[in-house]
């Protein structure tokens, strides 16, 4: 009997060695996780700056490309405006050479 209760008791001493060494593995990759959870966390925080500094920077170019659009139409009106007003002074001149004739 005596010799079962120290195979038992042995037993019991493994069970209990694997369980602390189970329970240090554990505790270790815990502060493994918080560490790149930290990590992570960081990285996140830093793209979510980048990504507001990029919508800024979205914001204005939408401004400048509609600014340059403008300037373009406005452009536009006064090639228009340009074009009438020579043609209309072809015309004109061509009446002035009818009437010396």
């Amino acid at each position: 009997m005596p010799m079962q209760h120290l195979q038992s008791l042995s037993l019991l001493e493994e069970r209990i060695q694997a369980a602390v060494e189970l329970i240090t593995y554990l505790k270790s990759e815990k502060k493994k996780l918080e560490a790149d959870n930290s990590r992570l966390l960081e990285v996140q925080r830093s793209l979510e700056r980048r990504l507001a500094a990029l919508a800024g920077e979205r914001q204005q170019q939408d401004a400048e490309c509609m600014a340059l659009r403008a300037k373009q139409d406005e452009w536009e009106r006064y090639e228009h405006d340009r074009d009438e007003i020579r043609a209309r002074i072809d015309n004109m001149l061509a009446k002035f050479e009818e009437l010396e004739v």
